[in-house]
């Protein structure tokens, strides 16, 4: 009987408990999601729009998919238009903690190999700028164009700077953040926050209580690394193909203020540029680092006019 009792016991105490959920099950993204087996990795992606012409949508750190939403909107009116989330992150696993800038250039021309996708243009966001530049290079033939916005890896970091910033952000900086820090973070990356981005926040926040957010951090942290470890301005000279660069002019992050207080958006376009003459740039008003978030239309003119150049 007192077996049976403890049973019990243990049984509703059990049923007391929330079972705790994945970041993926966590997000609930406005569109349907569509997988892909690529190696160890089940890849979370969105297709929409049709078109001989394909964009493929890169997203950045600490981030996923939803971040092209404004963008796949108006964009898929003429091209078939494709966001992926990077293993690690979104509705994607995360088999590793530990992905770099390379490993995710061959999960991207992968991505486009099984799905015999042609006419490609990627487009990527400041980390996801950064992959999409390991990506073309990697594999130029499997690309058209190449559209950067806020780009990470063409500011060059001192191994001394580099070391600072690594040893400046730790999983458990990202596993303890509070709500505050979180908002704060977010607005970081705008000029003026936007009411339509406060889902960004609410799914971070979300977030900390999924049974995978610990792994999740640390793949963070070790993004941070590989971005310092795997810089790419050495390396634009090899891109023949047509590039656009999209900032916003009000970008507080890029370039970091407290290592490179000199310097300044037309210092990293005009050093882009002496490596890549072919390079088109534009700035715009009133925009802070989620410029494709925080003013989609003007992106959106910007890559479609792009697109059309022969």
């Amino acid at each position: 009987m007192i077996k049976k009792m403890l049973f019990s016991l243990l049984f509703l105490f059990s049923l007391s408990i929330p079972a705790q959920t994945t970041i993926s099950e966590t997000l609930n993204y406005d569109t349907a999601v569509k997988k892909i087996q690529i190696n160890s990795e089940e890849i979370a992606y969105r297709e929409e729009g049709s078109g001989d012409k394909v964009l493929l949508f890169i997203h950045g750190l600490s981030s996923n998919m939803e971040a092209w939403s404004k963008n796949i909107a108006k964009l898929k009116e003429n091209y078939t238009s494709i966001a992926i989330d990077l293993p690690g992150y979104g509705k994607s696993s995360k088999n590793s903690n530990h992905y770099s800038m390379a490993d995710y250039a061959c999960f991207i021309n992968e991505f486009i190999q099984q799905k015999e996708l042609k006419n490609v243009s990627l487009v990527g966001h400041s980390m996801g700028g950064q992959v999409s530049l390991h990506t073309v290079l990697k594999h130029p033939e499997n690309f058209e164009k190449l559209i950067l916005i806020a780009p990470a890896g063409i500011e060059i970091f001192t191994p001394q700077e580099a070391g600072i910033l690594k040893s400046s952000y730790t999983a458990e900086m990202v596993q303890n953040a509070t709500e505050e820090q979180i908002r704060n973070n977010f607005k970081m990356n705008f000029y003026e926050f936007p009411a339509n981005a406060e889902f960004m926040v609410r799914d971070r926040i979300a977030m900390k209580d999924a049974s995978d957010f610990k792994e999740h951090s640390i793949i963070i942290v070790n993004n941070i690394a590989a971005m310092l470890d795997e810089p790419v301005l050495q390396d634009l000279n090899k891109i023949k193909m047509p590039v656009l660069m999209i900032f916003g002019n009000e970008d507080a992050l890029i370039p970091n203020r407290y290592f490179h207080p000199t310097q300044d958006l037309l210092f990293l376009s005009k050093t882009a540029k002496e490596q890549l003459p072919q390079l088109e740039v534009k700035i715009i008003e009133k925009a802070g680092h989620f410029v494709n978030f925080e003013k989609a239309a003007e992106v959106n003119r910007e890559i479609e006019d792009f697109m059309k150049q022969e």
